[in-house]
């Protein structure tokens, strides 16, 4: 399909996007405008490093998706009938592929500052700071945590025991609410063998209040695409590092509560815009950085909001 270029990015909506909405206006404004046509060859320079520095990743977000493929690879088997694979071997794939990026940090820069799209990118190398012992180990014991709660999920054994039905698992999809697209990657919708919905998030981080508002909004989703009563849908999160489960029946009320919600936030975010109609924001200076400074050292756009803040990134990085 031909590239078609858009003067401005698509409106949308995502429970992502709204906790970067609430975590930093300015971070809000280079992920989803500032960035936008910055991968063109003749982007302007802004644009060019701000969708650079959007490809970031660091190693939590790394061990959250390699924990989510391979949550997936196990849903996929069991819905094919195989076993489920061991925790050992659950562990060595993520591991697998921490050491994937990890290498790529270390080597590919210069490809990276050209084609940041081609090639993944640790923020702790890229800002030269490099990751913490503390961190590292932080991360191995979170690593064999999350494989050996993952291999022994009440909801992996669920499924293996058969008569019920994936219905989706890690699947992309969309849909409108008050005329607004909404994002939706539930990372499993299963049908019991009652009839009910079963929607699972795992969650290799601490325990979230607002974990359960993205995965109840999920179940606004559900209900609409399966056409079942919010009181058949029941939503989990497993939280994987600490071997727990938190599972809630929905009702009309949550649902309802969880939509006003949404469309609230989708309000404030439009008052950003100079023309809601072409998605068209107000300039960089109408979206203030955020007044807990500590977290600009660890976000992705630190190189573009250090002169306001009035760092040195040599200092940060050591050279």
């Amino acid at each position: 399909m031909a590239y078609v270029r858009r003067e401005y990015p698509r409106w949308s909506w995502s429970f992502s996007r709204q906790q970067t909405f609430e975590d930093c206006r300015r971070m809000y404004y280079y992920q989803y405008y500032g960035s936008h046509s910055g991968w063109e060859i003749n982007a302007p320079p802004e644009a060019a490093l701000a969708y650079r520095l959007k490809k970031l990743v660091n190693l939590y977000t790394v061990l959250g998706d390699a924990v989510h493929q391979a949550a997936q690879l196990a849903v996929e088997r069991l819905a094919m009938g195989r076993p489920l694979v061991g925790a050992a071997e659950i562990e060595e794939r993520i591991r697998q592929q921490l050491r994937s990026v990890w290498r790529s940090s270390q080597s590919n820069r210069a490809l990276f500052v050209q084609h940041p799209n081609r090639v993944p990118m640790l923020h702790e190398f890229y800002y030269g700071y490099g990751p913490s012992d503390e961190l590292v180990e932080k991360i191995n014991e979170r690593i064999t945590l999350c494989a050996h709660n993952l291999a022994s999920s009440p909801i992996l054994r669920e499924i293996g025991e058969g008569g019920g039905e994936v219905l989706s698992c890690e699947q992309f999809d969309t849909f409108e609410l008050e005329g607004t697209p909404v994002y939706a990657v539930p990372d499993l919708i299963y049908r019991r063998t009652d009839g009910g919905l079963l929607i699972v998030d795992w969650k290799t981080g601490r325990q979230d209040e607002q974990n359960l508002e993205q995965v109840a909004l999920y179940g606004y989703y559900a209900q609409e695409k399966f056409d079942v009563p919010a009181d058949q849908i029941t939503i989990r999160l497993e939280y994987l590092e600490a071997g727990t489960g938190v599972e809630l029946t929905l009702s009309d009320e949550m649902l309802a509560e969880v939509k006003a919600k949404a469309v609230s936030g989708m309000i404030e975010m439009r008052s950003y815009l100079d023309d809601a109609e072409l998605n068209r924001a107000k300039p960089r200076e109408a979206f203030p950085l955020t007044p807990y400074r500590q977290q600009c050292l660890r976000c992705n756009y630190l190189e573009l909001c250090a002169p306001e803040l009035g760092l040195d990134l040599t200092e940060i990085s050591g050279g």
